[in-house]
Parts: C-alpha cells; sequence; structure tokens
C-alpha cells in the first residue's frame, strides 16, 4: 500500500496487478494513525459548514415567516423519520392508498439507524442533525485522502473537505436525509477500490446497498475494478457478490407487498414519475428553463444539472479513476432518467469529489489569506442556495 503523503498512482488498465496480496494489503499502523490525525479537522470543517448552513436557513426562514426547524424536517424527511418511528406499515403519512407504498420507495439503512439511535431517548430529529453532522465529518477525512491522492498538501486536504462538505444543497448533511450516510460510505468505499482492498470494499459497498438504489454506481465501478485489477482473484469476485446482496434481498421483498403497484420500480414511477428515459424529460426541463420560466429555483436546478457534466469531462485524467467513473455512473444514472427536476442537486451531490484537483492548486497557487476567504465565499454562496431551495422554492427538494 501507498504511503499516505505521497500522491496515489493508479496502474493502468490491463497492469498486471491482480495478486490480491499486492493489491489489498492490510493497512499499516502508520496509515491508520495518519487517517484517524485527519478526524480533529474533518470535525471542525463539518462543524463550522453545518453552523453556517443553519444559521443562514434560520436568517432566511425567519424572513419568510417560517420556522427553521420546520424547514429541516420537510419532505422526504417525514418519510424515513415516520419509517424510523413506526415502520413501513404503520407510519402516520398521508396517502390515498396503502401507506406501503409510498414507504418502501425508502431503503431501510438510515431509518433503522435512527431507530437505534432513537434508543436512548433522544427525539429522533436530534438524533439525525447529530448522527448527520458526524457522518459529513467521515465523508470530509474521506477527502482529505482523496485530495492527497491527487497531490495536496494539509492546507489543500483542508479546503478540498471544506469545499465538498458545502456543496450547493449541502444543508441535506444536516436534515434526516440518507446524503451524509451515503456519502461517507461512497468516499471511503472509493478509497478501498483504489487500494485494491476488496473486503474492506465490500463492507462498504454492503451498507451502500440498504441505504439507496443509487448504490448500484458504487457496485458499477466495483465490477469494473474486479474487471481490470482483480481478474483471477476470488476475493475481488466474491467482494463484489456480498457487496451487492442487500440490494436485490430489498428490492425481492418489496415485491412481495409491492406486486400490484408493479414492484419496487413501479411505485417510483407512479409517486415520483421515475424512470430511464435516456435523458429526453433532463433535456426538456433544461431547455424550458433558459428559455421561457423565470423562477430562480428552476434555474439553479438547470445550473447544477448542466454544471456537472461539464465537470465531469474537465476533470477526465485529473482525479483518481475510481472517482472518475464513480461520478460517470452517477450522472448518468441520475441524468439519463426522468423524476422529480428539483431533486438533482441532492441527487447529484457525491460528484462534487470531480472539483478536487482545482482546489487542490487553489490550494497551491493562491495565498492562505486568499484561499480561505474563497473558500469562505463558497460555504456562504452553497448556504445561501441550500436555504433558497429549502424555504423560498416551493417545490421538493
Amino acid at each position: 500500500m501507498h504511503e499516505e503523503n505521497s500522491t496515489k498512482t493508479t496502474p493502468e488498465p490491463g497492469a498486471d496487478t491482480e495478486v490480491e496480496g499486492a493489491s489489498s494489503a492490510p493497512s499499516s499502523p502508520a496509515g491508520a494513525q495518519g487517517r484517524l490525525a485527519l478526524l480533529p479537522v474533518a470535525v471542525l470543517v463539518a462543524v463550522v459548514g453545518t453552523a453556517v448552513r443553519i444559521t443562514v436557513l434560520s436568517v432566511i426562514a425567519g424572513v419568510n415567516e417560517q420556522e427553521m426547524w420546520g424547514r429541516l424536517t420537510a419532505w422526504d424527511s417525514k418519510y424515513y423519520l415516520e419509517i424510523a418511528r413506526a415502520g413501513y406499515f404503520d407510519a402516520d403519512i398521508n396517502t390515498d392508498g396503502p401507506v406501503h407504498e409510498i414507504t418502501m420507495a425508502f431503503f431501510p439503512g438510515f431509518p433503522l439507524l435512527l431507530r437505534v439511535l432513537g434508543w436512548t431517548g433522544i427525539s429522533l430529529e436530534i438524533a439525525a442533525l447529530i448522527v448527520n453532522t458526524l457522518l459529513t465529518a467521515v465523508m470530509a477525512a474521506g477527502v482529505m485522502v482523496l485530495a492527497r491522492r491527487v497531490g495536496a498538501q494539509r492546507r489543500g486536504q483542508c479546503a478540498a473537505a471544506l469545499v465538498v462538505s458545502s456543496a450547493p444543497m449541502s444543508i441535506v448533511f444536516s436534515m434526516p436525509y440518507t446524503e451524509a450516510l451515503f456519502g461517507a460510505l461512497v468516499v471511503w468505499g472509493l478509497i478501498a477500490l483504489d487500494d485494491r482492498a476488496w473486503w474492506r470494499a465490500a463492507a462498504f459497498g454492503f451498507a451502500l446497498s440498504f441505504v439507496r438504489l443509487t448504490s448500484v454506481d458504487f457496485l458499477a465501478v466495483f465490477a469494473l475494478w474486479a474487471l481490470i485489477y482483480g481478474r483471477r482473484s476470488w476475493q475481488a469476485w466474491l467482494g463484489l457478490v456480498v457487496a451487492a446482496l442487500p440490494l436485490p434481498a430489498y428490492l425481492l421483498w418489496t415485491q412481495r407487498y409491492l406486486a400490484d403497484a408493479g414492484g419496487y420500480f413501479g411505485i417510483q414511477t407512479e409517486h415520483w414519475n421515475s424512470t430511464f428515459d435516456g435523458g429526453a424529460a433532463t433535456v426538456q426541463f433544461v431547455w424550458e428553463t433558459l428559455t421561457e420560466n423565470n423562477d430562480v429555483g428552476y434555474l439553479l436546478t438547470t445550473l447544477v444539472i448542466v454544471g456537472v457534466p461539464v465537470l465531469l469531462l474537465a476533470a477526465w485524467g485529473r482525479v483518481t479513476p475510481v472517482a472518475w467513473w464513480f461520478s460517470a455512473a452517477l450522472c448518468a444514472n441520475v441524468l439519463l432518467s426522468d423524476g422529480i427536476m428539483h431533486s438533482r442537486p441532492r441527487l447529484l451531490l457525491p460528484a462534487i469529489i470531480l472539483i478536487l484537483p482545482w482546489v487542490v492548486r487553489a490550494a497551491s497557487a493562491l495565498r492562505p489569506r486568499v484561499l480561505w476567504a474563497a473558500c469562505g465565499a463558497w460555504v456562504l454562496w452553497s448556504a445561501w442556495f441550500s436555504a433558497y431551495m429549502l424555504v423560498v422554492f416551493e417545490w421538493a427538494i
């Protein structure tokens, strides 16, 4: 395994790196200690970012005569909280049909985590805020590792953690949503794949498969890495199978109760209009926003929808390949499907890791005062973006 303070060099596809001992050696004590040393900075980044976002949200909610805490627990938050409280069949949710035809659209990983935390006696809403802040710190620490692998020194690593964890729509890292959990697992899962640590990658993939359907994007990259770097490694292929197990298991379980509604994908189409259409709905939304609509929320959503593919193209060859391919899979999954367009900034959040090369370059080129001023402006802009979409914009995020 490479030294922690060096730039990660990924072998070219087809290189002879398939021997398990060479590709997934256990972490050295020094390497593990180096990663643990990132945690205090990551916690600081997560706490500061959360405080700024909630403060801006509170101000904008107050101006619009809304209650800040009510906005933090809005939209899909109520589903996750109700599933954690009462389960899939007894959740207190207004619906014309069986309640499970709504609740089963949400994977069980995050509600189960909230339910376990609820055993301590604290409210599920507070538990969600605390655990998601901690998960944001875990994600930020992983981002620092990824930044190191594209040449970042300590200043660049800190800046990278701040920029990624405070991306537009990052207010969901403070809400009862799955984004903080998903982001933390994805970042560390990608690091494991980059190390060819198949069992570690399998563990993160297994957990991811309990959290969201978009775990399939991580599994796709796992399969690609196994094919390129672990063709003759039974650990790689078995790890992939283990990582994927919860995904079909959950879909098969829901099929027992959703058969009349068309199964899991049937309720996704019925209630959220979420279906693969090759990107036709996305293109239509962007075109209408840029030519007809005058709503700022639509424009902000379009900015992300257009900006992420541009960033993906620009990042080719600049980020670690495993991060690029995951981001490409995520973009294809999200942008080539119909559904609620205003959720795209949230669903595309993990792809913000593509910005790492430019953050690292800025950290090297700019004086510290200028760098941190720029990072501060980014955090404030993103906090305003989040607050506007949650308070002023009337549609779901």
